[in-house]
């Protein structure tokens, strides 16, 4: 059995004074309450402090009291094991005095007091650590709201190149779900892309810290990106847009582009030739004396400079794709 940490009775008070002085002047809060009725045996000046009491006040409490009622159906199964070392309880509501909560931080042990069996207690008053985890938990949250609704795919990776966080509109893109890549090697998860030229800019941004952005084919996918990347203290955060149906758009633009560039040759070239002799043979037409023969001669010609300029537009609409 361990020796109290206080002494037991007043004979002991010689051997363990110097001890239960600096317990005294901890400026760590401690007290000390009996298992079996919850009653406070001993409390020092920090854990006065830190509740509001004057100690002949607290002595007259139950441990259940500086507990908000939420809490003392917890505390009660907690101490129905007996820990004879040093036993981390965690993070506990409390209550002061005043009726204001605050978190503490309890490490504690069993032991014997004045013959009671009782609970050594270190109360640690934690509550704006643990406010301020609520606040990065609340703000964290709020960046993943953010992320999950925002239309561009993102996805995070650490320096091992393992990915930490994909959105939906990433799992949509990338064909993916995200319990499947979340730490996960991104090239062992798409080989082939490390294959390509993909993989050189993000290696740069990563080795680098710099930012990059480029459009390409996810061949394995067979779809086309506008990605982002940015460097972070960690590893690298990527934005990408599926812009397949622009791509396939601008496409079918510089087709039409090129179907107008032959038109536009064959209007300039081609058409002006027929075009020319016919103008030039009604001319002749107009002309007054003309011999019957030539007349003829001149349609003839007309004719075929006609058959030749429609030939021409034909073949001008099958560029443009034109049904007749």
């Amino acid at each position: 059995m361990n020796k109290p940490l206080l002494p037991q009775n007043e004979d002991d008070v010689y051997t363990y004074g110097n001890y239960h002085k600096i317990i005294e002047e901890s400026p760590v809060p401690m007290y000390i309450f009996d298992l079996q009725t919850l009653e406070f045996l001993e409390v020092n000046k920090a854990a006065l402090v830190q509740y509001g009491y004057e100690k002949a006040e607290f002595l007259t409490l139950l441990a259940t009291q500086i507990r908000p009622k939420e809490e003392v159906n917890s505390l009660k199964v907690a101490i129905q094991d007996f820990h004879h070392t040093y036993y981390d309880f965690g993070n506990w509501k409390h209550l002061r005095k005043n009726g204001e909560t605050f978190f503490v931080h309890i490490y504690a042990h069993g032991t014997i007091y004045k013959g009671r069996k009782a609970q050594f207690v270190m109360a640690i008053d934690v509550d704006q650590k643990v406010e301020a985890q609520k606040e990065l938990l609340e703000k964290n949250a709020e960046i993943e709201d953010i992320l999950e609704s925002i239309t561009d795919g993102f996805y995070a990776m650490n320096e091992k190149w393992e990915v930490t966080y994909i959105n939906k509109e990433a799992e949509r893109i990338l064909a993916c779900k995200r319990e499947d890549l979340i730490g996960r090697n991104i090239w062992e998860f798409f080989p082939d892309v490390k294959e390509s030229a993909i993989y050189a800019e993000f290696e740069r941004a990563m080795q680098q810290k710099v930012s990059s952005h480029f459009e390409t084919l996810l061949a394995p996918l067979g779809v086309w990106a506008s990605i982002s990347i940015y460097p972070k203290k960690d590893g690298l955060s990527v934005y990408f847009v599926d812009i397949t149906t622009q791509q396939k758009h601008t496409q079918m633009i510089e087709k039409q582009n090129e179907q107008l560039k032959k038109i536009s040759w064959l209007q300039s070239h081609e058409v002006r030739a027929p075009l020319s002799n016919i103008l030039g043979l009604i001319q002749l037409l107009n002309k007054d004396g003309l011999p019957d023969n030539e007349q003829l001669e001149i349609i003839k010609l007309l004719n075929n400079a006609a058959t030749k300029l429609d030939g021409v537009v034909k073949n001008i609409s099958d560029q443009a794709n034109i049904e007749e």
